[in-house]
Order: structure tokens, then C-alpha cells, then sequence
């Protein structure tokens, strides 16, 4: 998708989450979907699914990363990306521009 982007860093599931110094997962964003992978498992939320994206909370990093709201009863309530090399709210402008709910 020409208007995709993909970014690099840790994840959690609300069970686990990965740590270190090279990244364990990724996010992909296209206009209709985000696709959160990584050791903690594959998520593919249709752009329909995603109810809010925002700051994490305190748990697991200190109120940074982003966490994913969504719909999908079948996956896990909490779902949050820390990205490594870029500022969380660069993300966050970048898929306001691809239509998801920021707040």
C-alpha cells in the first residue's frame, strides 16, 4: 500500500511485553488496517476495529508507548507499541493522517 508505513520497537499484550535493546516487534500502518507483530503475537485490526490509539498508561513503560483500543473480542484488551528511534507522538500525528481515531 503506497501510503504504509512501518516502524520498530517493543509491544505488549497486557500479559507480557518485550524489552531490550533490539526490537521485538513492529507496527505496520496502511488507510485500512494496523498490524501490531511480535513475540507476543500477530494482531492485523481492520482500521473499522480501532476505536481509540493514544499514550500508554503507567503499565509496562511508564506512560509512554501507544496503546491500541479496539474491538476484536478474540484478541487481547490491552495492546501497546513502544517505538525505538521515534517519538510516539510523530506516530500518532502520522496515522491521524491515515484516518484513526487519535485522542
Amino acid at each position: 500500500e503506497a501510503n504504509s508505513c512501518r516502524w520498530d520497537g517493543h509491544m505488549s499484550d497486557g500479559i507480557g511485553s518485550t524489552y531490550g535493546l533490539e526490537p521485538l516487534a513492529h507496527l505496520s500502518a496502511g488507510t485500512e488496517y494496523l498490524i501490531l507483530s511480535g513475540t507476543r503475537g500477530n494482531f492485523r485490526l481492520p482500521r473499522s476495529a480501532v476505536t481509540k490509539l493514544g499514550k500508554g498508561g503507567f503499565y509496562p513503560w511508564f506512560f509512554s508507548g501507544i496503546r491500541i483500543r479496539h474491538s476484536i473480542a478474540s484478541f487481547p484488551d490491552e495492546l501497546l507499541f513502544k517505538p525505538m528511534g521515534i517519538r510516539e507522538r510523530d506516530i500518532l500525528a502520522r496515522l491521524r493522517k491515515l484516518g484513526y481515531p487519535v485522542g
